[in-house]
């Protein structure tokens, strides 16, 4: 016998013991099912809500441990980290090159009569009368019908493939890599661009265990900053450091306890979460570990608030952290991704709650936070912008009567997740059953506000509401945001820029197209694309290269009236995204999904100037500013102007005064002189006529 034969004998050996040893195991799994004290629909409502049920995690305060140190593979650390030199954390709109997600699995201790909570790789544990019991357990994947989890996390898979990224599967058994193609092959949906990694888990919502990806160093090398997760979940809380281990890159990890599903970065240095951070660790226990046989959760030292914001401030290099009060009926989590999302680092959409719920708490927190987030200013000094989306229904297309019937659904359409080009929707609805109309209308609506992005549905619900036992994400506190981790993809180019939005004045059209444009090989060409809308031709805008990795369209206009001399005055609207190529050959778009989206704002001109035609200035860029700062003067009337520069005291600490000769110029400011703060730049005319722009100086 040679010795191929000998490999095809062994191979199919191998491969039918596993199939007897996995078809054993299906059967002890389907008779667990039969026999459990709950449904697997109840169980995952109870084990695997977004935040562990006070029965699975709870704290017996004679069991708190000392802080495990026996394991440095996975030991964190309550000292202040030290970061990189330089490093950056994008926004979850940027592009990535995977997403990463898991499986719905269910954990039987091996008796084969209880579920439990795993804790590492051969012991788990469980909460009865007063103790915990340690137990070996079994992980059994979930291919079955008896719920829609299966099918949603397939879908899932599936899509984030259509967004160009590759989908990052963690399994608890290598064999169950086969279940999972196979799976999907059979609902047509087969793997093509993917990734399995073995570990052990306790649920699945990755977007709160998971790694918190950022750029570092000159090279913008991908890193993970790893933070601690709820106690009760210490399997999951070691998924960063097991993947960024496998793919070898360095992971910074930390006591402090932050979900994922709470962190809103813009991309440029700014972080939205809520005050559900001060419960988390204001407390003094940690992660449930196992130490010699027993066991309890580690002994940590609470933060105080200034502690808290010290650390955040540190460890994600923000210049600016905003912390919102958090939900009541969220399902429990106070998350922000609940009601709140970004496209890029100046606009938001918000889940709106309708007025039919105007008497619950969560509607008036929620408007508040709203109110509260666009009355700040961007990265570029600008006030951030909003777009609204609905709430979603119930099937019956009515609204929830109080916050106890809304927290049985905890249904939002923010709790999406974006995959470059791509955004994987949750919907409540299917071609069969539900509310399909007022769906696929909220759809038309999310189009809108998410300019060029294809929209993927999932319908995320179980099975219809009668049908006790079955189940999806419907109650348990999220979504598809909530089960998905953006890793951010290699060789980034970042482009920061403020868009012209809304409605504009002017004269002749000399609108300003100014951003920072970075890449570690640096910039080869920027340019900018516009036209007016109805038009199919784009035109093309050089973008100039200037100090501090500005490019500016610093000579010529976006848009010019005399494209219109037929008329007296009028208005359109224009459509623009800029366009930039690395020194390595990349080339990345802003918005990212130009040319199919793009920013757009309203023009309104006239063919002549006359002489009561108001002195137009714009927003000073960049803004915050380090070194310089400019602006645009539209001044018709060759009128000399005074520039007041005024600290937030009132006090002047520059006066100067220019001539624009009648043309459209490019005002400079030197900030280099100034300290860090916030400053009111003054613009005075003969008749005293005053226009005030803000700047920050930031160094």
């Amino acid at each position: 016998m040679n010795k191929i034969s000998l490999t095809i004998i062994i191979l199919f050996i191998s491969l039918t013991c596993w199939k007897n040893g996995y078809s054993q195991e299906k059967k002890d799994f389907e008779s667990f099912k039969k026999n459990a004290s709950i449904s697997l629909g109840e169980y995952y409502k109870t084990y695997h809500s977004r935040k562990p049920s006070s029965s699975i995690d709870t704290i017996l305060p004679e069991n708190i441990l000392k802080e495990d140190t026996t394991s440095i593979s996975i030991q964190k650390t309550r000292k202040t980290l030290e970061m990189p030199e330089k490093f950056w954390f994008p926004g979850e709109f940027e592009e990535v090159q995977a997403i990463l997600i898991t499986w719905s699995y269910a954990h039987i201790d091996k008796a084969m009569q209880n579920y439990v909570t795993p804790v590492d790789e051969n012991l788990a544990f469980r909460y009865s009368n007063g103790q915990y019991i340690i137990t070996e357990y079994t992980s059994f994947i979930d291919t079955s019908s008896d719920t829609r989890m299966p099918i949603i996390f397939a879908q899932l898979a599936d899509a984030i493939q259509k967004g160009g990224a590759q989908v990052w599967i963690n399994i608890c058994n290598a064999q169950d890599s086969s279940i999972v193609k196979k799976y999907m092959e059979n609902h047509g949906m087969p793997l093509s661009n993917y990734r399995f990694f073995v570990y052990p888990g306790n649920s699945f919502w990755y977007r709160d265990c998971g790694p918190v990806a950022f750029y570092s160093g000159t090279n913008d090398d991908v890193a993970f900053l790893d933070f601690e997760y709820y106690g009760g979940r210490p399997a999951d809380d070691k998924i960063p450091i097991r993947v960024g281990n496998e793919i070898n890159v360095p992971v910074y990890t930390t006591t402090f306890e932050f979900e994922g599903g709470n962190i809103l970065l813009d991309g440029a240095g700014t972080l939205f979460t809520s005050d559900q951070i001060y419960d988390a660790n204001e407390d003094n226990y940690g992660l449930f570990r196992i130490i010699n046989g027993v066991g309890g959760y580690t002994r940590k030292t609470p933060l105080t608030e200034n502690q808290i914001h010290d650390t955040l401030n540190h460890l994600l290099g923000l210049s600016r952290l905003e912390i919102l009060p958090m939900l009541q009926n969220d399902g429990g989590t106070g998350h922000i991704d609940l009601y709140a999302t970004m496209w890029d680092e100046n606009n938001f959409v918000f889940t709106k709650y309708p007025d039919e719920m105007s008497r619950q708490t969560d509607y008036r927190i929620s408007s508040e936070n709203v109110n509260t987030i666009l009355s700040l200013p961007s990265y570029h000094g600008k006030l951030y912008q909003g777009e609204n989306i609905p709430l979603p229904k119930k099937d019956d297309g009515s609204w929830y009567t109080n916050a106890n019937d809304f927290e049985k659904y905890t249904r939002t359409y923010s709790n999406s997740t974006f995959v470059n080009n791509v955004i994987i929707q949750p919907i409540f609805s299917n071609d069969s059953w539900g509310a399909r109309e007022w769906d696929l209308q909220s759809i038309e609506i999310m189009k809108e506000k998410f300019p060029g992005y294809e929209i993927i549905p999932i319908d995320i619900r179980g099975y219809q509401n009668d049908q006790e036992g079955y189940t999806g994400f419907d109650g348990t506190g999220g979504a598809i945001h909530c089960i998905t981790k953006q890793i951010p993809a290699e060789n980034p180019i970042r482009i920061l820029h403020a868009p012209i939005q809304g409605t504009i004045a002017g004269h002749n059209g000399l609108f300003p197209v100014d951003a920072r444009i970075t890449n570690k090989s640096g910039i080869k060409s920027a340019t900018c694309y516009w036209r007016i809308k109805g038009s199919e031709k784009w035109n093309s805008m050089v973008m100039n290269s200037k100090s501090d990795n500005i490019f500016s369209s610093e000579t010529r206009s976006l848009y010019s009236a005399d494209l219109h001399r037929e008329k007296s005055s009028g208005s359109d609207t224009i459509e623009y995204y800029i366009s930039a190529t690395s020194n390595n050959g990349k080339t990345i778009t802003k918005p990212f999904t130009a040319p199919k989206g793009f920013y757009t704002f309203s023009y309104e001109y006239k063919s002549e100037r006359v002489s009561e035609d108001p002195i137009f200035i714009s927003n000073f860029f960049p803004n915050p500013a380090e070194e310089f700062s400019r602006t645009r003067i539209q001044n018709a009337h060759d009128k000399e102007l005074t520039v007041q520069v005024s600290n937030i005291f009132g006090q002047i600490v520059f006066t100067g005064s220019f001539t624009s000769n009648g043309n459209d110029v490019l005002f400079e400011l030197n900030t280099f002189s100034l300290s860090n703060g916030v400053y009111f730049i003054s613009f005075i005319d003969e008749q005293k006529n005053i226009t005030t722009r803000k700047l920050i100086v930031q160094y």
